[in-house]
C-alpha cells in the first residue's frame, strides 16, 4: 500500500494542527508554495476523509462526566458488540485494540446517574463479559501534533 501523505501534506497538516484557523496564504508563504497548492491538498485530504476540522472542547469545562471504558468481549460476539456500542450516542470514540481489553471507548455523560444508566446498557450487550471504567478528572495534555512521527524528514519543529 502506498503512502497516503507525502512530505508536503504532512508539513501543511503540521501547521493546521498547531492552528486549525491559520490562513492557507500564510501556510503557503511559510512552505514556499502557492496558496492554491495548499487549498487543493487540504481539499483532497478532507474529501477523502483523511483529515477533518473540529472545535475541540474540554468536556469537563462543559460539566460533562468524561469516561474511558475498556470492554472484554467473549466468543464470536465482538462484531455485534462493537456495533451495539457504536450505536450508543454517548460513545463518542470506539476502537478495537489489543491487550487487556478488546474494545476501548470514550463516553460523555451528563451526570453520574446518566453514567450508571449507560453502564447498565453496556453490560447488557451480548458477549460483553467485563467493563472497566476510568473517569477523567482533568486533561493534563491534549496534543494533536503528531505529523512528525509520519515524516521521513527531520521532525517538523518550528
Amino acid at each position: 500500500m502506498g503512502k497516503l501523505f507525502d512530505e508536503l501534506d504532512l508539513r501543511i497538516l503540521d501547521r493546521l494542527q498547531a492552528d486549525g484557523r491559520k490562513p492557507f496564504t500564510q501556510i503557503a508563504q511559510e512552505l514556499g508554495v502557492s496558496e492554491g497548492t495548499v487549498r487543493s491538498r487540504v481539499g483532497r485530504l478532507t474529501r477523502r476523509r483523511m483529515v477533518k476540522f473540529v472545535a475541540d472542547v474540554d468536556p469537563n469545562e462543559l460539566g460533562l462526566v468524561y469516561v474511558y471504558a475498556g470492554l472484554r468481549v467473549q466468543g464470536p460476539a465482538l462484531k455485534r458488540a462493537v456495533e451495539a456500542v457504536v450505536a450508543i450516542p454517548e460513545a463518542i470514540y470506539v476502537v478495537l485494540c489489543t491487550g487487556t481489553f478488546d474494545v476501548m471507548l470514550e463516553l460523555m455523560c451528563r451526570s453520574n446517574d446518566d453514567l450508571v444508566r449507560l453502564l447498565h446498557e453496556i453490560r447488557s450487550i451480548p458477549g460483553v463479559s467485563h467493563v472497566d471504567i476510568m473517569t477523567i478528572l482533568g486533561i493534563e495534555k491534549d496534543e494533536w501534533r503528531y505529523t512528525a512521527l509520519a515524516s521521513e524528514a527531520a521532525p517538523l519543529k518550528e
